[in-house]
């Protein structure tokens, strides 16, 4: 299929005559992102405190306690729970009926 030179010209000129209908300039409004930069300012919690540059954490001998029983925990398997006795035992019971002092409703 051949073209014409009419519509290769107008082709060629459709971009030019679209980019006539843009603004010259964007006139951003001076309060765009500022309720942005408020949220970020207000997620922190003392954004004037002093930063602190002792040593962070546990020493060493609690560390090594916490990490030992963290890996522990992993080395045997909870106990099983019986889906039917859930509720049931010592703790007292929560589906007893109230006390009364005697007096019939």
């Amino acid at each position: 299929m051949k073209l014409s030179t009419k519509m290769m010209v107008s082709v060629a000129l459709f971009p030019a005559l679209l980019s006539a209908c843009t603004p010259r300039e964007y006139n951003m409004d001076p309060s765009m992102g500022v309720a942005v930069h408020e949220n970020l300012a207000a997620q922190i919690v003392n954004p004037k405190a002093v930063p602190s540059t002792g040593p962070q954490g546990l020493d060493g001998a609690a560390s090594k306690a916490v990490m030992d029983r963290y890996v522990s925990s992993f080395m045997a398997p909870p106990p099983p729970v019986n889906a039917f006795s859930i509720g049931i035992g010592s703790g007292g019971g929560s589906m007893a009926a109230p006390a009364t002092s005697g007096a019939t409703p």
